[in-house]
């Protein structure tokens, strides 16, 4: 029993919190912590390297590397000052040279970069001086300036190096708020204060990253002082409602959670199909009941985006509207209330990751909603990255980015990044619509804002004529911290709540 105790106290003693150190718990763990692998500004990349810009709390694009820019009135040419103050944290000068290196990593295929189709339209990189550099793009991508917000790369550790292997994913160096300093695969991710942050002093002289993806194990944490702050599922918010030593800050997010349909598959490639069973779920119930009212009903990708048009289509929930357009593909109910044509019952499956309570959850419900209809529905839940997303019968998905509209819409439905064709993209379910194609090319490439809210708007049309997904609901996030923890300022946050870190080089404890 002594033995016990005092592991037990070890435990403790090691991820108590101290005064000048933050342990905050995050959901997801990087693969490599390299800003090429992530598009969604993953945390711990995101505190370890910088771009050229960032944004603040309005989503609003600042300097960052970069301390001013120019940009050509044909939105080809890019011209950016940068800092002459930087240090990599190995000591070595920021400089031009690393910029061009990292927008060359990033374009080059060979490298299979995340983030490759945000910079696949630049067509030349000139220094014009040691911080000083200009970009040219072969056609205008209006959401290249969002796209320059992830991290660069040191030159000096990675010009001779394998970007896919190097082991400098392992053991990273930037230019953030913090150094790295430990990573144990599994648990967490430690870091110090980089003490000569260019934007700022960083106010806590640690901080500890926790992946931690089981609800009730970050509740208990945060309970027992363990960590600082996290993300608190919905459902478990009431124990720190009164609970005077919290404070909870409601953040919005661009996150939504939907069902991908594999159009191969022999039903779902059928479009009266896909339109009869977005009338089959009860969206308001899920927010009410499984979100506990953290969310609202989802529509189409870009709800809370500035390219969100005014008014929406959207499908009522009609249980007779999916009997006639069933009827209308060749379906009806045989002797056992399910429907079936030419002998084959209407029935797939639906791929979930069992690591996600929320995700197996909606699952759950959405084959409860199929089967009241009279459609066979099978759930599978496996661990995430166990199986191919774009070879099941349907997967409950999940994107939404805070930044330009062009990110997680563009490489999500276009049909060139269908993921037999392109292996960065994320078409997983083979969505394959020429107008929807041509909303998403001319909206990344006009130069006009109202241009650009048009096709969106195109686009969100052609969503709901061809349903690739049905949009089930958009996520709020309840950020829980110590009531002795200050510096927090909400934004809104992307996928699976990124972003909440986003200025934690204020945070501090009193």
């Amino acid at each position: 029993m002594k033995i016990i105790a005092l592991i037990l106290c070890f435990i403790y003693v090691l991820w108590a919190s101290p005064k000048d150190t933050l342990i905050v718990a995050v959901e997801n763990e990087a693969v490599k912590i390299n800003p090429a692998y992530s598009e969604d500004h993953d945390a711990v990349i995101a505190l370890i390297f910088s771009g050229l810009i960032c944004f603040d709390e309005n989503m609003k694009v600042q300097p960052d590397l970069a301390k001013s820019w120019s940009i050509s009135k044909d939105g080809l040419v890019y011209e950016f000052e940068l800092r002459d103050d930087v240090l990599w944290h190995d000591g070595v000068k920021f400089s031009a040279k690393d910029v061009k290196f990292s927008l060359e990593a990033f374009k080059n295929p060979k490298n299979n970069t995340e983030i490759y189709v945000n910079f696949k339209d630049i067509k030349s990189i000139e220094l014009l001086g040691a911080y000083k550099i200009k970009i040219t793009l072969s056609q205008p991508f209006v959401g290249f300036l969002d796209s320059l917000s992830a991290g660069m790369l040191p030159s000096h550790l990675l010009e001779n190096e394998n970007l896919n292997t190097s082991k400098f994913n392992q053991n990273p160096v930037g230019t953030g708020a913090f150094k790295f300093e430990k990573w144990k695969k599994g648990e967490y991710v430690s870091l110090v204060a980089n003490e000569n942050f260019h934007l700022g002093k960083v106010k806590s002289k640690r901080l500890i990253l926790r992946h931690i993806n089981d609800a009730n194990v970050v509740t208990a944490e945060l309970k027992n002082g363990k960590i600082d702050a996290a993300l608190i599922d919905s459902s478990l918010l009431k124990s720190f409602e009164k609970d005077k030593k919290f404070k909870i800050l409601r953040e919005k997010s661009a996150d939504y959670r939907a069902l991908m349909f594999n159009l191969e598959n022999e039903f779902l490639k059928d479009k009266n199909v896909r339109l009869a069973l977005n009338y089959a779920i009860n969206k308001q119930a899920i927010v009410d009941n499984i979100l506990h009212g953290y969310g609202f009903i989802a529509s189409h990708p870009l709800e809370n985006s500035w390219a969100a048009p005014k008014e929406v289509k959207s499908y009522a929930y009609d249980v007779k509207k999916t009997d006639e357009l069933l009827q209308k593909a060749g379906f009806k109910k045989n002797e056992k209330g399910l429907y079936a044509k030419n002998g084959k019952i209407l029935s797939f499956d639906i791929y979930t990751m069992s690591n996600d309570p929320l995700r197996v959850s909606l699952a759950g419900i959405l084959q409860s909603e199929f089967k009241k209809v009279g459609i066979e529905v099978k759930v599978v839940a496996k661990p995430a990255g166990s199986f191919d997303y774009s070879k099941v019968d349907s997967f409950l998905i999940g994107w939404g980015s805070p930044y330009d509209p062009d990110f997680h819409t563009y490489r999500v439905f276009e049909s060139s990044q269908d993921t037999n064709k392109s292996p960065s993209g994320w078409n997983f379910g083979h969505y394959n619509d020429k107008n929807a194609d041509e909303a998403l090319e001319k909206a990344r490439n006009s130069l006009d804002v109202n241009e650009r809210k048009k096709h969106y708007a195109e686009f969100i049309d052609v969503l709901y004529e061809n349903p690739p997904f049905i949009f089930l609901s958009y996520l709020d996030f309840a950020l829980v911290y110590d009531v002795n923890l200050k510096g927090i300022k909400p934004r809104i946050l992307g996928h699976h709540g990124v972003g909440f870190t986003w200025n934690i080089y204020e945070w501090s404890k009193n």
